[in-house]
């Protein structure tokens, strides 16, 4: 088995219930999900005592999101930290962004830790992602739902978010209409 040491430490070892230096290794994994075969980079804990693989508690989520994330590049998905990002561009929480979407409080959590989103919800956040002034549609349509001081902190950064954004769209025609140009 091919596997790359990330980092090496001396811990209890719960594979061999002993003390000893512990592998942290980095695995090219091979499996179908979703009727889908997806390789992924999977991380475990080795023990060189034994010669075996064995994964602690976050690893397996870890893992998981790993396996899933391949799988959303494959299909052409925003990956959990894209969506993630997202968020933290706009500095909304998981709630109040499944708020402003009308999906269930709870959508986005999920999204980021460990469900595959659809592909209609996938789309919704590419366009939350690029469109700010559509961020700020949704933002005042919802603005009854939402903390004032939360309310005021989102509309100021996608604001800034906007005009950075048309900044950047008029630099782009100024350009084409250049280039166009006899």
């Amino acid at each position: 088995m091919d596997m790359k040491i990330v980092k090496t430490e001396t811990k209890l070892c719960t594979c061999c219930m002993e003390e000893h230096e512990v592998k942290t290794v980095l695995v090219k994994e091979k499996t179908t999900y979703k009727k889908k075969i997806i390789e992924y980079n999977a991380t475990y804990m080795f023990c060189d005592k034994a010669n075996e693989l064995y994964m602690e508690e976050g690893q397996i989520q870890e893992n998981d999101i790993s396996l899933k994330d391949a799988y959303r590049i494959s299909e052409k998905l925003l990956t959990s930290k894209q969506i993630c990002d997202i968020r933290k561009k706009y500095g909304i929480s998981q709630k109040d962004l499944c708020i402003l979407l009308g999906w269930g409080g709870k959508t986005i959590t999920r999204y980021e830790s460990h469900q595959v989103q659809d592909r209609a919800h996938d789309m919704i956040l590419k366009k939350i992602d690029q469109d700010p002034e559509w961020f700020l549609e949704l933002l005042e349509e919802s603005k009854e739902k939402i903390q004032p001081s939360s309310y005021d902190n989102y509309k100021k950064k996608a604001v800034s978010f906007a005009l950075s954004s048309s900044k950047e769209r008029i630099l782009k025609i100024k350009a084409f209409v250049a280039s166009v140009s006899v």
